[in-house]
């Protein structure tokens, strides 16, 4: 998109037509010198009107062929009037600043070359050996264009100021707005940029880049001034990939009205406000998550970017007995109390690695082992062991995890032992329990059955001799 900007300073001028010739003229002596400029900033002048003569405050002028078409048939016959010798005047109560802004604007789209262009190398800019004449001042830097008389000399001060841009996120839950902030994977992140407004503001543009991590929701974004919203017909929105870097996932533009931006004074602050999503491709841990913004403004200017990062955070779950060797066969799940709460819904994406899962109602069983949990906010968590390794006591209270700005991973030996980090949570085993008897009671139990067996035999026989007697 091209960027066209201007700026000046606009001094009121009466034009008025007169015949009376006091003063010979156009000698390309005549000199403007602009003050207080920005180094390296471009600046030019278009002379609009001839100055064929002056006297005192009665001045004598003729369109310039360039700017012909635009004062006899275009928005310039809005301004002035033009007589039948080609001579013109100021209509009473023209805007001079919508003059010039409409001048400019043609004789960009027009192909006008300025007369004279320098590039600013100090803080004051000076056009020499002009024909005196009513000129159009153009400053790089931005919006509102100056008109002056060269008769010789005429001095303007650069009064277009720099904007600026302050980018912001949102500590979640809904909270201060700083630099950066945490979040888990599926959470709504908030965001606020803040435009200061300068004089002489025109091709305001404001770019808002995204890592692939940040998903933008193009429904939640809100353009204020003042409290207000501003109205969606003083700017548009262009949504699309910027190729800002190879993690880019989407973004936006806004591109301001220059009507509306040069009729906001000095100082006015514009805040625009979204929401993205922290998605599944967000980045773990220290690199975070960027949110990147700038404002182009003027003629290929551009505001120092501002960022602003997102931080997710993962841990690990070591299982082990009480020698600190890894048991596996547990199994887990998270929530955000230490009694009831809130389950944090996990999703097994491979082998050992369980992601946060917003969109799951229920979430899978963590199975430990040695596994990792990814994207979590800061904050304090707790584990509960559902069910424990075979042959040990499950836990009876939850165990407590505290995540602060880092993540928390584990290591082992090669011998599968425990040595630091992450979440070690210990499970102990009892003793078998003594059972009710062993070899002595068993023989004294058969001995004594067959003892009983061989009396009964004996007295059986008894009674059968006794009866045979008998």
């Amino acid at each position: 998109m091209k960027k066209i900007i201007k700026t000046l300073l606009v001094f009121v001028l009466l034009l008025v037509p007169i015949t009376i010739v006091n003063a010979a003229v156009n000698s390309n002596d005549g000199t403007i010198t602009i003050k207080n400029t920005k180094e390296g900033k471009t600046y030019s002048v278009y002379e609009i009107f001839k100055l064929e003569s002056y006297s005192g405050s009665a001045f004598s002028y003729t369109i310039m062929d360039d700017f012909k078409d635009f004062i006899e048939n275009g928005e310039g016959k809005n301004y002035v009037d033009v007589n039948e010798a080609g001579y013109v005047t100021w209509k009473t109560g023209a805007s001079e600043k919508d003059f010039s802004q409409k001048a400019l604007a043609w004789a960009k789209a027009n192909n006008v070359s300025p007369v004279q262009t320098i590039v600013a190398t100090g803080t004051e800019v000076k056009f020499e050996n002009l024909n005196l004449g009513y000129y159009l001042v153009d400053s790089s830097l931005g919006a509102l264009c100056g008109l002056t008389t060269t008769k010789p000399n005429a001095i303007v001060n650069e009064k277009n100021g720099e904007p600026t841009v302050e980018k912001e996120v949102q500590e979640l839950p809904a909270g201060s707005w700083g630099e950066e902030n945490s979040s888990s994977i599926g959470d709504t992140v908030n965001f606020r940029t803040t435009i200061t407004v300068r004089s002489g503001a025109q091709n305001y543009v404001l770019h808002d880049v995204m890592n692939k991590g940040l998903e933008l929701d193009r429904t939640s974004i809100e353009v204020k001034v003042n409290g207000v919203t501003v109205d969606a017909s003083n700017y548009t929105i262009t949504y699309g990939i910027e190729n800002y870097d190879a993690t880019t996932k989407d973004t936006f533009t806004i591109k301001f009205n220059d009507n509306y931006v040069a009729g906001l004074a000095d100082g006015t602050t514009i805040v625009v406000t979204y929401s993205a999503k922290l998605t599944s491709d967000a980045v773990i841990g220290a690199e975070g998550n960027p949110n990147k913004t700038y404002l182009d403004y003027g003629e290929n200017n551009r505001t120092t970017e501002d960022t602003t990062k997102t931080y997710t955070f993962e841990f690990d779950i070591v299982k082990t007995d009480t020698s600190k060797k890894l048991l596996t066969g547990a199994q887990f799940k998270l929530y955000t109390a230490k009694t009831g709460g809130k389950e944090v819904a996990v999703k097994k994406i491979s082998e050992g690695v369980y992601r946060v899962d917003t969109t799951l109602i229920e979430g899978d069983i963590i199975e430990a082992g040695h596994v990792t949990i990814v994207g979590l906010d800061n904050g304090t968590y707790y584990l509960d062991e559902i069910k424990a390794p075979d042959g040990y006591n499950k836990l009876t209270s939850r165990v407590e995890i505290i995540i602060n700005n880092a993540n928390n991973n584990a290591t082992l030996d090669i011998n599968n032992t425990y040595q630091e980090g992450g979440v070690r949570v210990e499970n102990k085993t009892g003793a078998e329990l003594p059972s009710t008897g062993g070899i002595g009671t068993t023989l004294f139990i058969t001995i004594g059955s067959i003892l009983v067996l061989a009396m009964g035999t004996i007295l059986v026989t008894k009674l059968r001799v006794s009866k045979m007697e008998i």
